[in-house]
């Protein structure tokens, strides 16, 4: 019978690992959700794809970096934003501005 115990704790650790990293997995923003989120906190909720161009996303361990160039109105810069946070937390949007200046010594 003590095989029967070991058996049933065993099950009972792994499905509840499964149910909580399907939680923590379920948590997380989408890559579309990111892009979403950071076109509307920077170019505005009805931005064109003409005034806000998404140049790249990059997956983090807690979001994704989505890399945007912004034109008039909006601005006329490039801004690299970190979407953090997910469906039981708001998202945290950091937002830095990206040099594409070309630098000489």
């Amino acid at each position: 019978m003590v095989p029967t115990i070991r058996g049933g704790a065993a099950r009972a650790v792994l499905v509840s690992s499964l149910t909580l990293s399907g939680c923590v997995t379920m948590g997380r923003l989408s890559q579309r959700e990111a892009i979403l989120y950071a076109r509307s906190n920077v170019c505005g909720a009805n931005a064109s794809d003409s005034v806000c161009v998404v140049r790249s996303v990059a997956p983090t361990d807690h979001g994704y970096v989505v890399v945007i160039d912004r034109r008039p109105p909006a601005g006329q810069d490039r801004l690299s934003v970190e979407v953090r946070g997910g469906m039981f937390a708001d998202p945290h949007i950091r937002v830095t501005p990206v040099d594409t200046a070309a630098r000489r010594p």
